[in-house]
């Protein structure tokens, strides 16, 4: 990790993380709050206790969680998650709406990537927050001492774009990397794939029905949304969409270096 010059003028000062570093420091975070029998027993992981639990004792600061947050009205609409930085403590936020709406249906993908965003922010992201030596105020003048999480940047559909918010695409990654790992992932997309006696992920891609059983199936094994899924497969390279792929380019971030640096 690298701290620079935020380019967007939303902080003084941005992160930059080389290929494969965020992916490896969600790996450590898994692994040491996951056992390795208890992932082969069950790829899920307990959010809540993550973020409240283990955040604590990871970062050595008290970790706050709100799932009940009425932060639409609070913050804005479309909010979905916020996270504020203290100097003894970080405040995680989940919208009411979007846990009740968890609670009722027993539909728990949207829910687990939003707060392991927010788990991400707090990870990677409180350096952005830290005082100066020789300053009595937070670094971010203007919004304090909080990221909010619009709707758009955690959901990533492939048509809008993160509007050159490095912070919301570190933290998709890092949520990614964290409920989905790679090894993991791929060996559960592999068994469901071979089940239907296909070989071929172009194969599979073509037969809408199939495609969608096993999207279906991983998103049920890893309680991820079906989403959330499609874009875990196509940044692992396992299916085309060209779509997504102009998607990812006119974003800008397929460097975010490129970004965080200014040459994009």
């Amino acid at each position: 990790m690298k701290i620079i010059k935020d380019k967007t003028g939303t902080f003084s000062r941005g992160l930059w993380f080389e290929d494969g570093e965020i992916e490896a420091l969600a790996e450590k975070h898994r692994k040491n709050f996951i056992s390795p029998i208890e992932q082969t027993e069950s790829p899920v992981m307990d959010v809540d206790k993550f973020v409240e639990i283990y955040l604590r004792d990871a970062l050595k600061k008290e970790v706050v969680l709100d799932p009940y947050a009425d932060l639409q009205r609070i913050e804005g609409p479309n909010v979905l998650g916020a996270t504020y930085f203290f100097d003894d403590r970080l405040e995680v936020k989940i919208e009411k709406s979007l846990t009740e709406e968890a609670e009722r249906t027993d539909q728990w993908g949207r829910y687990n990537a939003t707060l392991m965003h927010e788990g991400g922010h707090c990870i990677l992201h409180p350096v952005v927050f830290q005082r100066d030596l020789n300053q009595q105020v937070l670094f971010h003048p203007t919004d304090h001492n909080k990221i909010k999480c619009l709707r758009r940047t955690i959901e990533a559909p492939y048509t809008v774009s993160y509007n050159n918010e490095w912070w919301e695409w570190q933290a998709n990654q890092f949520m990614a990397n964290l409920l989905m790992p790679k090894e993991l992932f791929l060996a559960h997309f592999e068994m469901e794939r071979n089940a239907y006696g296909i070989r071929d992920n172009g194969e599979l891609v073509k037969d809408e029905y199939l495609f969608n059983a096993v999207v279906g199936y991983l998103a049920n094994t890893f309680h991820v949304s079906k989403q959330a899924v499609k874009i875990r497969l196509y940044e692992l390279k396992q299916i085309p969409n060209l779509q997504q792929e102009e998607f990812f380019q006119n974003s800008g971030f397929v460097s975010i270096g490129d970004v965080l640096m200014g040459r994009a």
